[in-house]
């Protein structure tokens, strides 16, 4: 059993190792866990810079469509250097990478097979698109005052977009705003930008791809502000029938000790064996 491991912003395969060290010691002993590194360098997330030296990484620090597209192409790399891969794990940003890249690639090849056959996604942050002719689809009829009440970043400005617009730019916002201590980021380094490089999200309303592999969503009961309702979202994106949603009692984090491990261990268990009852 061989697991892509995709870290969160401002960390490193390292960091992403300890995090995860309570899972791996607990986990069948013959699972692999390969653990994959962003290329974009960042600041640290919050408590890391005092604990673990630079560099720090992430998978996009302005999420458009290109720095996307650069992140899958990595994940690409691995598949072909490294893999094939049983599932795909991501932490925060990565999870919300690896649910982009099964996203569009199930959309542009819909008649093969996904290169994993389950995923697990710790707190993950808002997917964004790379395929640019989405993004095309969602900002490319907007008026010029429409543009510009998109690059305002103000809320009240932005209720009055028309959807889908409204819809995917509000989702962002939210996770943006209670997400500011990890990006240190403001709303508009990412929306007061030319429309075709403005972050576009993989939202349920618009896309009508779902990935249909058996997946895990862990989250936690005190998460950063808007997390939850991302959470949702992106369970939204995933087949419900193989669908297991697990809340902890940490915040944007991962569990490594007590009996929340147990569970844990229990879920990934679940999805390693619905993986292997058919092929997706």
């Amino acid at each position: 059993m061989k697991i892509l491991c995709l870290h969160g912003y401002g960390t490193g395969p390292d960091i992403l190792r300890i995090q995860l060290s309570g899972l791996m010691r607990d986990a069948d002993p013959s699972w692999e866990f390969h653990f994959l590194s962003g290329e974009v360098e960042c600041p640290p997330a919050p408590g890391i810079g005092s604990t673990f030296p630079p560099p720090y990484y992430c998978w996009a620090r302005s999420f458009d469509a290109g720095e996307i597209d650069a992140a899958h192409a990595l994940i690409e790399e691995a598949i072909d250097e490294h893999g094939p891969f049983d599932g795909v794990l991501g932490f925060s940003q990565g999870a919300a990478i690896s649910i982009s890249f099964l996203l569009e690639h199930k959309t542009a090849y819909p008649d093969e097979p996904l290169p994993f056959r389950f995923a697990i996604f710790y707190s993950p942050t808002i997917p964004c698109a790379a395929d640019e002719a989405y993004c095309q689809s969602v900002f490319g009829s907007l008026s010029s005052a429409d543009q510009q009440r998109l690059r305002s970043g103000q809320d009240e400005k932005i209720a009055q977009l028309p959807d889908p617009v409204r819809s995917v730019t509000e989702s962002f916002v939210k996770v943006i705003k209670g997400t500011r201590s990890i990006t240190r980021e403001p709303v508009s380094f990412f929306l007061d930008r030319p429309v075709d490089l403005v972050p576009c999200v993989l939202h349920p309303d618009v896309v009508p791809t779902r990935i249909t592999l058996p997946s895990v969503h862990l989250r936690g009961k005190e998460d950063m502000p808007g997390l939850d309702d991302c959470g949702l979202l992106v369970e939204s994106l995933c087949d419900p029938r193989t669908l297991k949603s697990i809340k902890h009692s940490f915040g944007h984090d991962i569990p490594r000790s007590g009996p929340e491990i147990k569970q844990i261990l229990s879920a990934v268990e679940w999805v390693v064996a619905q993986s292997q009852l058919s092929i997706h």
